[in-house]
């Protein structure tokens, strides 16, 4: 069968047209075929997506000019560059008003945490500082957008190494970055009492010989001091003083340097005492350990693991 518009080629596919307003069926060569759809093309507006511009902006202009991949003329390529500069200014804009927005924080309960990890509703994190690996952690927490709050007391930074922990985003997000910390709380006591008992040996008994024998000893101090001694009780250490015991002085040193950080708040407050009754009081503190810890020494495990 010969081709229905030039009569000289064999047909070959089918082309579907419209004659005195009726859409007929032709069959025609394929040569014929093409010209058909390219004499289409040029009577019809064609438009084309612009690519380039920011994620989630699009544009579409009409197409001017002849066959694929012409060079739009000089003012449609300005136009989409000024557009294009445009949208770049809103979203650096946004960007610059969400930086300026301080996120809400919340405070996690961690008074529900396991008891073997926390000191009153701070989490103590004690065994991570002692092997190196509290500064990852809080740098990890960071930029989580969540905090390690610490406890700043007579000088000393993070007391204890116990943290009240903050988080912006999901409650949820929080709790299982809480487990997280603890779980690698758990690897860092057991890589201290089997495989770092040097480290361990060396906090413990700086700490055990400075109750022992300080003649001054702020509040902030005593609480730093009381931390390693804590992890000691727990393995059952000790002999002179107990778990409970150290919990127990650990539960009220927190409530006078919680009440402390609170008048330093206020100027008029934190001028009352004078240097004189601070040294009192620092005297009165150390003479009082001296006496408590006396009595207190490594048992036969302790001196297995560290003698």
């Amino acid at each position: 069968m010969k081709c229905e518009l030039c009569q000289s080629r064999p047909a070959q596919t089918a082309l579907v047209t419209r004659r005195d307003g009726e859409e007929v069926e032709l069959y025609v060569c394929r040569e014929c075929a093409r010209a058909e759809k390219s004499r289409r093309q040029k009577k019809s507006q064609r438009t084309r997506k612009v690519t380039g511009l920011p994620p989630g902006v699009s544009m579409s202009v009409t197409q001017i000019g002849g066959g694929d991949g012409e060079t739009p003329p000089p003012i449609v390529s300005a136009i989409l560059n000024a557009f294009q500069d445009m949208v770049s200014d809103i979203e650096k804009a946004k960007g610059e008003t969400d930086a300026k927005k301080e996120p809400v924080f919340h405070d996690f309960p961690c008074d529900r945490c396991d008891a073997r990890y926390r000191i009153g509703a701070r989490l103590h994190l004690e065994g991570l500082h002692l092997i190196g690996e509290l500064d990852a952690v809080k740098r990890a927490v960071e930029a989580l957008k969540m905090q390690l709050v610490g406890l700043e007391a007579d000088g000393v930074h993070d007391a204890g190494h116990a943290y009240r922990i903050r988080y912006t985003g999901s409650a949820d997000r929080a709790r299982r970055v809480v487990e997280d910390i603890l779980a690698q709380e758990r690897n860092a006591r057991v890589r201290l009492f089997e495989e770092m008992t040097r480290h361990f040996g060396d906090a413990l008994c700086r700490a055990l010989a400075i109750l022992k024998n300080c003649r001054m000893l702020s509040g902030g101090e005593l609480y730093d001091l009381l931390s390693p001694m804590r992890l000691a009780a727990m393995e059952k250490m000790l002999d002179g003083i107990t778990l409970k015991e150290i919990n127990g002085l650990l539960a009220e040193l927190a409530g006078e340097l919680d009440a402390a950080g609170a008048a330093d708040a206020d100027a008029d407050d934190a001028e009352e005492k004078t240097a004189e009754a601070l040294d009192a009081e620092d005297a009165e503190r150390a003479d009082a350990m001296n006496k408590r810890f006396e009595d207190v020494v490594l048992n036969e495990r302790a001196e297995g693991k560290f003698l």
